[in-house]
């Protein structure tokens, strides 16, 4: 080899040649990056499509309730105590006063066991019944079906013969409910 084709070889045929190979090998480089970042994209995409396709699902099951949905939220984020006694005047008119007698409503301003735990707002409400059993569990079933945020807190039956009427021996029923307003928690 001569010293003229020595530096033709070097400069001319080798020199390109390593050139072009980092460059092949940065174009191979560069474009798997750019297909994995593709691949990851399009699963990305899939997966976005398919989370569209069921909240739309979800969204054409739930729009026929939504009413109901905004009445509940309504009910509970009204005043509870001024609702209980709504309720048990609507329900207790339809019994006679030997079926079911409202005695006392007392709203006591301790939270009581349950209050301790909610951190909301909340009203306790006392009320004491003379009647039977039945009607008492009617009461008591449409108040709890019209107020979901009411809980039974105590509950205390007791017989009582009343002589000076011509009852027979009726039920004396006191109640408890702890009746929470649904919103902002307190700190």
């Amino acid at each position: 080899m001569s010293a003229y084709t020595q530096p033709i070889l070097r400069f001319g045929l080798i020199t390109p040649l390593m050139f072009n190979g980092l460059l092949l090998a940065a174009a191979a480089f560069g474009y798997n990056k750019v297909a994995s970042i593709r691949n990851s994209r399009e699963t990305l995409y899939r997966e976005y499509t398919a989370r569209m396709v069921a909240i739309k699902g979800l969204e054409e099951k739930i729009a026929p309730q939504r009413k109901q949905f905004e009445e509940q939220r309504k009910l509970l984020q009204t005043d509870p105590g001024p609702l209980f006694t709504q309720i048990l005047d609507t329900v207790l008119p339809k019994y006679t006063e030997f079926e079911l007698e409202r005695v006392s409503l007392v709203f006591p301003l301790e939270r009581g066991r349950l209050g301790k735990m909610v951190q909301s707002e909340l009203a306790r409400v006392k009320c004491t019944f003379e009647g039977g059993i039945g009607p008492m569990q009617e009461t008591l079933l449409q108040v709890e079906a019209l107020m979901p945020q009411a809980q039974l807190e105590e509950m205390k039956i007791t017989r009582k013969p009343d002589p000076f009427s011509n009852r027979p021996d009726h039920l004396i029923i006191d109640t408890t409910h702890t009746c929470w307003k649904a919103g902002e928690t307190k700190p």
